[in-house]
Order: C-alpha cells, then structure tokens, then sequence
C-alpha cells in the first residue's frame, strides 16, 4: 500500500502500480489477490489501531510510461474486503 487517504468519512487504501510499457497488460493486472490480501490486513489494522469509524475503499492509481508522456488511471474500488 502506497498511500493512506481520508476523504470525509471514506478511509482509502491506494495501490500505485507503475510500468515502462502496457505490453504485457495493465499495470493494475500485477496486483496480485495475496497483495490485496495483505493490503486489507494492513488496512484493518490500522483501523482497529486508531479506532477509526470510517468506511474503507481500496483505489489502485496506474502509471504507464509512453514515450516521454505518462498515462494515469485511477481505478476507484478496484477490489472489495470481505
């Protein structure tokens, strides 16, 4: 997990994944469910820790590097806690 935000009562837990090129697919595609996994752990643990009464949502940010220029996506709610 790269960045902790609150926004009003939404705590959001953001993924930046970056990459040189989209050949190989969609950076956002390298987040692996054993990530996400540890990133809801981290998330609830820090919830518990400052006894936060907030709703958590789990925003990944894209980089795509493309000759000199970036291309940025920001996918809200990319994966769900359960």
């Amino acid at each position: 997990m790269d960045l902790i935000v609150q926004k009003n009562n939404t705590l959001i837990a953001v993924e930046i994944k970056t990459r040189f090129t989209d050949f190989f697919g969609h950076p956002a595609l390298f987040l692996k469910p054993k990530q996400q996994q540890r990133i809801v752990e981290a998330i609830n643990y820090y919830v518990k820790q400052n006894n936060l009464d907030v709703e958590v949502r789990f925003d990944v940010i894209s980089v795509v590097k493309n000759k000199g220029s970036f291309e940025i996506q920001h996918l809200k709610n990319a994966f769900y806690h359960f």
